[in-house]
Order: structure tokens, then sequence, then C-alpha cells
């Protein structure tokens, strides 16, 4: 298939698949939600699918860096590969690993896509059980879904493991959480910060109230400060590429820096909904307080280096929680008496948001 198809067909396919799942809960007021443990099998399908779509493209500079690892892994010498524990070393034994085993890069990719994309879908079916079709389309329809899949591969890959690390976490499962968190460590070093959060939101505080507040107080220092603040991170160097992502003066990631207020509105989207959910409404418990707690404190930090050119790749450290933050509460609270009529203009919406900022925005 053709690389300049991809996006297409991938848009079509969340359009089609929003408008069955949206307009059956628009249509049907009496639609009930599955009951806990069934209704895997068809997102579980639609997964190894997209798994097998995905990870066998072709090497297209219409993909982003999918050339760049490409060269990296064509070129990769085993024999005199020295590892560097100060770099993402697990990435480093994936690709020396399967280059020993004399992989052609497409299967080396396709293995990369079965972690980004069943990793999600793992954690979805732990996460909202009672309609992982449901959750997984929010994830797959999200903005950020279909780049990190063929562009930001590592970070893709890394942010999904925290995802089924969260998982566990909450499920008081710490020793395989916390093997999880190592490992999507040691594919980008830069997913200590959503590791903290959570792991701030578990021991620390659940106060959503506080973290609310923490993310509207990064506004006005983002605003104030944001320079100095950018900086500061940058000089932290525990992670050269999270620097990069601050300090970087490459501007083809977007067609301008400065404070984006725009992704700051989509930002705000989850947030908004946690404040109505859990302070207005009252429904709440130690699972969602933990996510919600994770992603305002991630995305507080990305809105203070907001500036940055490479905003994008910081920003996904926050939006890959971003479905779970909208889904969890559409599939577990009863917040509405026409939930089901909501839920499926909540899906109708997000996912066009998604085709129309592919489409006419980016």
């Amino acid at each position: 298939m053709r690389a300049s198809l991809y996006e297409t067909i991938y848009l079509a396919v969340i359009t089609i698949l929003s408008l069955w799942i949206g307009l059956r809960r628009l249509s049907s007021p009496d639609f009930r939600f599955q009951e806990r443990g069934t209704g895997w099998v068809f997102p579980f399908l639609f997964s190894i699918a997209l798994v097998l779509w995905l990870g066998l493209r072709p090497v297209s500079y219409l993909f982003g860096d999918t050339v760049n690892y490409a060269m990296e892994y064509q070129m990769l010498g085993v024999r005199t590969v020295q590892f560097d524990w100060h770099q993402e070393w697990l990435w480093q034994w994936l690709m020396v690993g399967c280059k020993s085993l004399g992989l052609d890069v497409k299967y080396f990719f396709l293995i990369v896509e079965a972690g980004y994309v069943m990793t999600a879908f793992w954690a979805v079916k732990r996460i909202v059980p009672d309609d992982p079709m449901f959750g997984m389309l929010l994830m797959i329809a999200s903005l950020m879904f279909f780049p990190f899949a063929v562009n930001g591969l590592r970070n893709g890959l890394a942010c999904h493991i925290v995802l089924l690390a969260i998982s566990y976490l909450l499920d008081d499962k710490y020793l395989t959480g916390a093997l999880l968190c190592l490992a999507a460590f040691g594919f980008h070093r830069s997913t200590a910060l959503p590791i903290v959060a959570v792991l701030t939101g578990i021991f620390v505080t659940r106060n959503i109230r506080i973290a609310i507040a923490f993310w509207v107080l990064s506004i006005f220092v983002s605003l104030v400060a944001g320079g100095a603040v950018s900086g500061f991170f940058a000089s932290l160097g525990f992670d050269d590429r999270m620097s990069s992502y601050v300090m970087a003066q490459d501007m083809s990631i977007f067609s301008r820096t400065g404070f984006r207020w725009d992704f700051l509105l989509y930002s705000a989207l989850p947030v908004v909904m946690v404040w109505y959910v859990c302070v207005n409404r009252g429904f709440s418990d130690s699972w969602y307080d933990v996510i919600c707690t994770a992603y305002c404190i991630c995305n507080a930090f990305w809105i203070m280096v907001i500036r940055s050119s490479y905003s994008n790749r910081f920003a996904y450290l926050s939006w890959f929680l971003y479905p779970l933050v909208i889904a969890y509460p559409l599939i577990r609270f009863p917040i509405w008496e026409d939930q089901d009529r909501k839920a499926g203009a909540a899906i109708l919406a997000y996912a066009g948001f998604t085709v129309v900022m592919m489409l006419f925005v980016w």
C-alpha cells in the first residue's frame, strides 16, 4: 500500500467506527453498556489488524522519523554496539536483538507497533473493562495516536507501557507495575515525568482540587516566567532528549512557537471534564483520581515549557492519558440520565475534532 494513503485510510476508519458506535448510542435510548468482562473480542481483533497495517507500512518520509529509525537499524553493526546505560538501553537491546536474528526492518517496526498498540489495548481492557471498544476507540481516535505510531515511535511505545503500568499499580500489583515503569524508562527516559506523576497520585495526594489548582497555576507561571522555567528544565540534565524538546529551534515540528493557546485549549478539555465530574457532580473513585492527578501534573509541566519547538513531544507525556480521562467517567459513572446519548455525542465530537485537525490544520 502506498504511504500517501495511510493517513486517509486511518481517518476513514476512525470516522466509520465513530459513526457506528456514536450513532448507535444516540439512536438507542435503551442502549446499555455491556457487562464487565464482555465485548473485548472485536477491539482485540481490530488491534491486531491495526498492528499489522501500521507495522508493515512502507519506509517513507511521509512517516517522519520512520526513515531515520530504518536507517539507524540498517546501519547497526551488532558486533560494534556499545550499550550506553545513560541512554534508552532497552531500545538498544530491542534493535540489537532483532538485528541479531536477521529480521528485516519491516519486522522490527512490526514488533514496535505490536508493543505500541497492544499495550494500549491491554491497559484499556484493564482500566475500563465495562466497554473496552469505547475506550479503545477513544484511544485510536486521539489526536496523537497516528503521529506517534509512525513518527515518535519510542515516545509512543514508552508512554503506552506506562499506561499499562498504571493499570497494574492501581490494582495494587506493584511489582508488575514497577517492572513496566522500568521498561518504559528504558525505552524513553522522558517517561520519568508521567511515572513520577502517577506515583504522586498513588502515594502522595489524590485530591482533585489540588491537581486542578496546580494546573491552573502553571498557566500563570508560563505566562510570567516561561522562558526561565524552560531553561531550568533544560539544565536539569537527567534526560538529554527532554532537554532537546525544551531548547530546540527546529521549526519543522510546529508552524510557530510562542504560547500555544490552541494546544492549551485542547489540553484544558480533560481538566474541565475532571472538574465537572469530580468537583461539580461529585463522582469519583481512587482509580480516576490517580489518572486525573497524573494528567494534570504532566500537562502542567508541559504548559510551563509550552513555547518550545518540540513541545508536541513533551505534550504527549500527558496527552497519552487524554482518552482515559474522557472515557473513564463516561463508562463508569452514572453522570446523566441520558448518558448513552451524551457518550455517543462525545465520541462523534472527539473523533470529528481529530479528523478536522489532521485534514485541515496540520
